[in-house]
């Protein structure tokens, strides 16, 4: 077997004796191609039998892409133990549930068929989506079958805290309708998908002759993305390996970045401790980036603690500095990256080839508006655009029928939103009483006490929303657009309402949403809803571009680029409270914050930009700052870079309010010091509190403030900061 295409790790990895092989596999190192080549040398030179073989990945497409490698290695032999998890866990069962007196003809049902049987059981016990949303209802179950809790002990404190319910009705329904949906699901021989890798894991428990039987099936197990392996994983995992401890496992612990999906950091460890006897082979030799972006990489890593250390390094060329831009607003931070953009297509760059990421959904709102401004082709990888979003769209309909309360699209939007059990029937009688009596939808809704009787039950919530619109929009004379937005969340209650949906997530887009009322009520003096709506129109109406993604730059969360590369890319919004998240520096899951901001580096093969923005956020409440994680990858590691104005049009510049604007923003923001500032010295900051000057760089100072704030970048004559006299 030709081996000869392997560095001098992979070479060491993939001819390593049998037993148990942890291949700590770093960015770009080329782990699937250890992987393949490690299957085939078991094939080939070892001489075991590719049906004795299990692979596990993480992916359908990742298993896909291992069968083609191996294929194009092998064409005569096929490898069918390649596979997800839970695929491998489903063939496991179609031939050992008969165990567990469940027939093997079973069916398995998807997300949405298991909202259907919920909300079918919820109706039956008289549970409205008031009490509980059935979506959040399916993440409990969910999660007391992953962390394999007594259905029965539910109602305690230890369990409400593992489970995150802490009121004793919404437990007391997630009871009852976690047993009802059990039952259901074995009278109807269905399956979801949780149940592969818990039923799974309770056959091998529970029969040891099983358990032996598949013991024997495999002779050899790899795992790739170990990293990402959960603790019900592992245990299944754990009781296939037979005793001899064949297993290969790849992973980097350096991108371990879905614990909230299970996965756990320490599971390198737990497998040393289970398997004492490991081969240990790091890869660290990149072949994705140039030297500039694995120094910068290197750097912001290095301050985690709880990891296997490694450096990666390359034989590729240092390549372009990495480009640090920090903007006076989150405005100023995409015109940025915008005039960059726009910079490397005049050198020949494709669109393909450009890559914006953020940690947070909430941040594309700026994003997108000036790539739409400078007609930049972009398309949101596994996302939905800003304006698109549910929760924003719901806050823009209020907002028009404070302008138009008889806009029939908004009222049918939100008029249960929060929910006022008012039923598609209704809805259809008042369309019909508008036909029959030629006038509009919103009109009717106006008149409700002309209807016939048979809508009398109906009337009073009917009414009700009415008056609660003619009361926002009577209460928002002379109030700021902003305002109106803040007082349309309180009379309706919607953020309670989100709590029942992903809510972080939503109320930072529609905290976003009212950040850029702001910012446009700073630069258009007396504007209305109606100029407000006129502004955003273009941005309101865009279509998916999906599928034009071959000639557009993608834009998407920091989870979802793991795994891919491109030539160029830009994390933005590297703000502290941003990123690293507020809730990361108040749980203690700072490190997998850093992990998630190296796998955003680690993305970029010839070009990096990081970015962050100044001004006022109104997410956190408080004034922006850089992250500590632009401290941590240090100025040795990158170039800091202003904006150009030169790229940038009239247009925008008009948008900005002018140069005066600036000009003005200066003269409010800094002043003119006649005390130096110099490294050593004791500083106080308005927002920080006390800190000491470490590092100086032009009339930038580094500043260390104390917990939970760090390593500031602020400029020395910024009127916050001011000398404590020595």
């Amino acid at each position: 077997m030709d081996l000869t295409g392997l560095n001098n790790e992979q070479h060491e990895a993939v001819t390593a004796p049998l037993g148990p092989v942890l291949v700590v596999a770093g960015a770009g190192s080329g782990k699937t191609k250890v992987l393949t080549t490690r299957i085939v040398y078991l094939y080939e030179e070892l001489h075991i039998r590719q049906d004795k073989i299990l692979s596990i990945t993480f992916t359908n497409k990742a298993a896909q892409e291992m069968k083609n490698r191996i294929a194009n290695m092998v064409s005569s032999t096929y490898f069918n133990w390649i596979g997800t998890y839970h695929s491998t866990c489903l063939r496991f069962l179609k031939e050992e549930i008969p165990f567990l007196n469940r027939k093997s003809d079973f069916t398995i049902i998807d997300d949405e068929d298991q909202l259907l049987l919920l909300k079918e059981i919820c109706k039956a016990g008289g549970i409205s989506s008031l009490d509980i949303k059935p979506k959040k209802l399916l993440g409990h179950i969910s999660k007391v079958k992953s962390l394999d809790i007594d259905i029965k002990n539910i109602i305690s404190i230890d369990k409400a805290k593992e489970l995150g319910i802490f009121e004793h009705r919404e437990l007391t329904i997630v009871k009852f309708v976690y047993e009802r949906y059990e039952s259901k699901k074995i009278h109807d021989n269905l399956l979801d998908y949780d149940d592969l890798l818990v039923l799974t894991r309770k056959i091998l428990i529970e029969s040891k002759e099983i358990r032996e039987k598949w013991q024997n099936r495999f002779e050899y197990i790899l795992v790739d993305e170990f990293q990402d392996t959960n603790k019900i994983q592992f245990e299944i995992l754990s009781m296939l390996i037979n005793d001899k401890h064949n297993v290969f496992v790849v992973g980097d612990q350096d991108q371990t970045i879905y614990t909230w999906r299970g996965a756990y950091p320490y599971i390198f460890n737990d497998f040393l401790r289970n398997f004492p006897e490991t081969k240990k082979v790091v890869l660290n030799k990149n072949y994705r980036s140039t030297k500039k972006i694995l120094n910068a990489s290197n750097s912001l890593i290095s301050k985690n603690r709880e990891r296997i250390k490694k450096e990666l390094v390359t034989d590729n060329g240092y390549g372009e500095d990495v480009i640090y831009f920090n903007g006076t607003s989150s405005y100023e931070e995409s015109m940025f990256v915008c005039s960059e953009i726009k910079d490397l297509i005049k050198k020949g760059v494709s669109y393909k080839e450009i890559a914006i990421l953020y940690r947070s959904n909430f941040l594309s709102r700026n994003i997108e508006t000036e790539l739409i401004n400078n007609s930049i082709p972009y398309y949101i990888y596994g996302g939905i655009k800003f304006y698109q979003r549910l929760e924003v769209k719901d806050i823009l309909a209020y907002l028009k029928l404070v302008v138009n309360p008889y806009d029939e699209i908004s009222i049918r939007r939100v008029i249960n939103k929060p929910s006022r059990k008012i039923g598609d029937a209704t809805l259809q009688r008042i369309s019909e009483y508008a036909e029959k009596n030629k006038i509009s939808f919103g009109e009717a809704i106006a008149l409700t006490q002309n209807y016939e009787a048979d809508i009398d039950w109906q009337r009073e919530r009917i009414n009700g929303f009415f008056s609660l619109i003619q009361k926002i929009t009577e209460e928002s004379k002379d109030k700021k657009i902003s305002d109106i937005v803040k007082l349309i969340i309180e009379k309706t209650e919607y953020e309670n309402y989100l709590k029942s949906l992903e809510f972080e997530e939503r109320m930072q887009n529609v905290n976003e949403l009212i950040n850029s009322i702001i910012i446009f009520e700073e630069k258009t003096s007396g504007a209305t809803i109606t100029d407000f709506f006129n502004e955003i129109s273009l941005y309101t109406d865009q279509k998916d571009t999906d599928n034009n993604a071959n000639d557009s730059v993608t834009v998407m969360t920091i989870h979802m680029a793991k795994g891919m590369e491109f030539n160029n890319v830009f994390v933005i919004g590297l703000n502290e409270n941003v990123f690293p998240s507020r809730n990361s520096l108040n749980s203690n899951a700072l490190e997998e914050e850093r992990r998630v901001a190296y796998v955003a580096l680690t993305r970029s093969k010839l070009r990096l930009f990081i970015s962050n923005a100044g001004g006022y956020s109104v997410i956190n409440n408080e004034q922006l700052s850089p992250s500590r994680f632009i401290g941590d990858i240090h100025h040795t590691n990158y170039t800091q870079k202003s904006l150009s104005m030169r790229s940038i049009s009239k247009v925008d510049l008009d948008w900005f309010d002018s140069n005066k604007k600036d000009v003005d923003y200066k003269k409010e923001m800094y002043e003119e010091k006649t005390v130096e500032i110099n490294v050593g010295d004791s500083v106080s900051h308005t927002v920080f509190g006390l800190g000491l000057v470490i590092r100086m760089n032009g009339d930038q100072i580094d500043v260390l403030f104390k917990s939970p704030y760090g390593l500031k970048t602020i400029l020395k004559n910024h009127k916050n900061v001011n000398r404590i006299n020595r």
